[in-house]
């Protein structure tokens, strides 16, 4: 099944729609289809197309054709098992980005100026944060986990001390009470790992990565958030190995 993100869909414009609804109504043809072809097909210049794939979460047309075409393979893989894995190798694909560099070598930055590193997570991202911490400080780099939202917290506001905050969600009550009473000390550096960029945990960091993937609840308890984690664990393995070989 072709999904794209309701968020990016309502971010279309009249053109940008034109296009997108050509997309839906002929997906094997645009699958042959270069930027130039699909918009004299739509009458739409190459820019339009080019923004509408940016705002569905591409970084182009070449990749919003990779999504189409591997979408329709292999119908036997159950769904939900199947859009984690392309999900994953579209998330993989786009963190080679020249964007998504910068904002790598902006976290590592901050890790390689910490004396030591907290991670901080709830949950199914407490146990992330525990994770994270054992991994970084396998590697060389001191670091420890926080998934009780009430621990108090060594070093809070040192200079040298750095926040690594994860939270699928970017909304948890608990997780952003402490990131704002971290924040009461000037000098506190923040990397948060969230879902979407445009969160309230995003907006309390000095830097955000985020993965972008179609969230999912249990069926079993609506309340439990089963997006997958696989870009967490991705990330914290970029960064530590970036940080000790530099």
């Amino acid at each position: 099944m072709i999904s794209f993100s309701p968020e990016g869909v309502r971010k279309l414009n009249e053109l940008e729609s034109s296009a997108f609804n050509f997309i839906l109504a002929n997906l094997t043809a645009v699958e042959e289809m270069s930027i130039r072809q699909l918009g004299e097909a739509v009458h739409v210049s190459t820019a339009t197309v080019m923004r509408m794939t940016r705002k569905l979460g591409f970084d182009g047309w070449v990749e919003l054709k990779y999504y189409l075409k591997n979408q329709k393979q292999v119908d036997e893989i159950p769904v939900n098992y199947y859009e984690n894995l392309l999900q994953l190798d579209m998330f993989l694909r786009k963190i080679t980005s020249k964007t998504a560099a910068i904002k790598l070598e902006e976290a590592v930055s901050l890790i390689k100026a910490a004396r030591y590193i907290l991670f901080i997570g709830v949950g199914s991202s407490g146990a992330l944060a525990e994770y994270g911490a054992r991994y970084f400080t396998n590697i060389g780099l001191e670091s420890y986990a926080i998934s009780d939202p009430y621990q108090a917290v060594k070093g809070k506001g040192a200079p040298d001390v750095l926040s690594i905050v994860l939270s699928a969600s970017g909304e948890t009550d608990k997780i952003i009470e402490r990131v704002v009473k971290l924040r009461e000390e000037p000098s506190a550096k923040i990397i948060s790992i969230t879902n979407h960029a445009e969160t309230t945990l995003a907006k309390l960091s000095n830097v955000n990565l985020n993965y972008g993937f179609q969230t999912e609840y249990s069926a079993y308890d609506p309340l439990e958030n089963l997006t997958s984690q696989l870009p967490v664990v991705a990330f914290i393995e970029i960064l530590a190995h970036q940080a000790s070989e530099k």
